[in-house]
């Protein structure tokens, strides 16, 4: 006879209780989770100092170098801001800040060819909707912006400096039609992302004058009202630019 009550089952599989290292938190993490209850509960608002790091130390009954390792989680996440000379504070949560806390993974895996294909194909992906949707709802004032950019990046032909300058802002001004900050922070983020690769490639005025071809393609697809073609041609100078990142790199790899 089986012991315990009649509702007593067995599980209907068998459990996976094989003996496996239990991740006891560090001292910096205990801290940094109790502060992180602080902020997500409302106590520590936006723009309030966090308490001084002999508080802390007091309060935990720590060190100051498990203090200053859960301000470095916090700030990682986005949470806090730390300045020297300064308290903590916690900070306004924001879209930019969640990209932010991406920047050192990006810049770690960037290197590798196939992750950094994949990153310029998710700019690809997002560049061509921005494009389809800004041909679709543009106002006259962002085309006239738009226009003007196409033009800055014409004169600035020779001068790269200039050049990538205004090529920045001509796709800025397409990710601004939607008018959702969400695609603005994640405009800036491709940016930062890939501009240390940008600033390798070898240029000229051939390859900017290319990509100053591709510019006036879209704009003329946009000013058209052309979604499909404001598409196809987002792709196509995109696909153009890759081109050039990929036969630079090829003859670095060689």
């Amino acid at each position: 006879m089986p012991s315990g009550g009649k509702n007593e089952q067995a599980p209907a599989r068998p459990l996976d209780l094989a003996p496996g290292p239990i991740h006891r938190p560090k001292l910096h993490e205990l801290v940094a989770s109790r502060l992180e209850a602080l902020i997500r509960s409302g106590q520590l608002k936006p723009g309030d100092s966090l308490p001084s790091e002999r508080d802390i130390m007091a309060a935990f009954n720590t060190g100051r170098p498990a203090v200053r390792e859960a301000f470095l989680s916090l700030q990682n996440k986005g949470l806090i801001v730390t300045e020297s000379g300064r308290r903590a504070r916690v900070r306004q949560p924001s879209v930019d800040n969640v990209m932010t806390t991406l920047d050192g993974v990006v810049s770690m895996i960037i290197d590798d060819r196939k992750s950094l294909k994949d990153l310029f194909d998710a700019r690809v992906f997002i560049e061509a909707a921005m494009a389809r949707h800004a041909a679709q709802y543009i106002n006259a004032d962002q085309l006239r912006a738009l226009e003007e950019a196409l033009a800055q990046n014409r004169r600035a032909i020779g001068d790269r400096q200039g050049f990538d300058a205004s090529d920045i802002v001509f796709h800025r001004i397409l990710f601004a039609v939607a008018g959702n900050p969400v695609f603005d922070s994640v405009h800036s983020a491709l940016v930062s992302w890939l501009m240390d690769r940008w600033a390798r490639l070898v240029r000229n005025e051939q390859t900017e004058t290319a990509a100053y071809e591709g510019h006036a393609a879209i704009f003329a697809a946009v000013s058209r009202k052309d979604p499909d073609q404001a598409e196809a041609a987002m792709r196509d100078h995109l696909g153009a630019s890759w081109a050039v990142w990929a036969e630079q790199l090829a003859q670095t790899a060689g």
